[in-house]
């Protein structure tokens, strides 16, 4: 199932690399531990991607961005394995910049498994982050709270 889920990242993420550069549309990978805040429970570690596209240039900037996640390192709770995958959808602001702040907010749908029990939730999620120009490149941390319990700390970098 793990092989199948990162077969699945890596051809999103192509068919965005794939696709003609345009300045208005940027994608991106990201990684880090889902920090779950309940006794008993160790952390995951997620690996996703991102696809944005930016709709506005004023005194900074705003975009959509989508967010797929899936666990690539399972976390435990009574011995049984943890996995927590997401899908999500932000509005973003970023200030302009080399080295910058960002703030989202928007919708995300989560799956937590345990074992073999597996429930999904969806709510309004919203994050902070700092990010830094790179050439064409943009390196992002982020903490994003994904539920009350459940928070993604991430870097990631974009294009």
């Amino acid at each position: 199932m793990r092989q199948m889920k990162a077969v699945f990242l890596v051809g999103f993420l192509g068919m965005f690399a794939a696709a003609p550069a345009s300045a208005d549309w940027f994608f991106g990978a990201k990684t880090g531990p889902m920090l779950i805040d309940v006794g008993g429970f160790s952390d995951t570690t997620n690996t996703g991607v991102v696809v944005g596209y930016e709709i506005g240039v004023v005194v900074a900037d705003l975009a959509l961005e989508g967010e797929l996640t899936t666990t690539t390192s399972d976390g435990k709770f009574a011995g049984n394995k943890v996995e927590v995958d997401t899908q999500a959808l932000y509005l973003a602001f970023r200030t302009g910049g080399p080295i910058y702040f960002k703030a989202k907010g928007g919708l995300v749908n989560e799956e937590v498994t345990v074992g073999s029990t597996s429930e999904t939730d969806s709510g309004v999620s919203y994050g902070i982050g700092l990010g830094f120009g790179i050439g064409i490149a943009q390196l992002e941390l982020e903490l994003t709270a994904i539920e009350s319990d459940i928070a993604f700390l991430s870097v990631g970098v974009q294009f």
